[in-house]
């Protein structure tokens, strides 16, 4: 029995040995996770060579500590079998080897859970910060395209703006034409009255060639007359 137990305790010591590494890797993920993304690159060199994957290797982890709770409980139980064995009767020593093996386990398991539950919280505040971070990158976006069709719009009322200043502009400068142009109208005909004044005779002269006109008009229209009545009378016999 004796050698039977010594295997068994050494099977034992070395799940534990085991089991210590494994859960001290286990803690170094959690406080990587913890810190987040932005202190995961800074110790990577702390966590074992499977878990430089990314935070998602913490699963792996769990499922290798798991597995070793599981056999230290198996040698746990072999070496409570061999002390309960009824072929020899267990010393005190031995009693108080397997319950140090199980304190041992229990203190792993505490471990485990707590370390496990940091995880899991720290997962959770992860996610919920990448919800914050997404919202509000998804508001800095839909804020970002409102200014861009604010600026558009601006733009093109600017535009328009600018094109009424021009034909107001254009009716200014036309107006302003006009104006010259009436002003200049205006001199003419003051210039015109003048010469008028200073020559009398020119409004008598003027008045007769437009008699004379009227005379040869009313002439010209009698002979014309007349020439019609001879022609139409020559034409019909009278």
């Amino acid at each position: 029995m004796s050698t039977a137990w010594d295997n068994a305790r050494r099977h034992a010591r070395a799940l534990e040995t085991a089991l210590e590494a494994k859960l001290s890797s286990y803690s170094k993920l959690a406080a990587t996770i913890s810190r987040g993304p932005a202190g995961a690159g800074s110790s990577s060199r702390d966590v074992p060579s499977h878990e430089d994957e990314g935070v998602g290797g913490y699963k792996l982890v769990e499922e290798e500590v798991e597995e070793l709770l599981g056999k230290l409980e198996q040698a746990i139980d072999d070496l409570m079998a061999l002390i309960n064995s009824p072929s020899q009767p267990p010393s005190t020593s031995m009693q108080h080897a397997a319950q140090r093996h199980r304190d041992n386990l229990d203190d792993y398991r505490r471990d485990f859970v707590r370390t496990r539950n940091n995880v899991e919280q720290a997962l959770a505040r992860q996610n919920l910060l990448g919800s914050v971070r997404k919202d509000i990158s998804d508001y800095k976006s839909s804020l970002s395209s409102q200014t861009d069709a604010l600026l558009q719009d601006r733009g093109r009322i600017d535009s328009s703006h600018r094109m009424m200043d021009e034909t107001l502009n254009q009716a200014y400068a036309t107006r302003e034409d006009f104006s010259q142009q009436r002003s200049m109208l205006a001199r003419v005909d003051q210039r015109m009255g003048g010469v008028l004044s200073q020559m009398p005779g020119i409004n008598s002269l003027i008045s007769m060639i437009h008699s004379r006109r009227r005379r040869d008009t009313i002439i010209i229209g009698c002979v014309v007359g007349l020439c019609t009545i001879l022609l139409l009378g020559y034409m019909f016999g009278f």
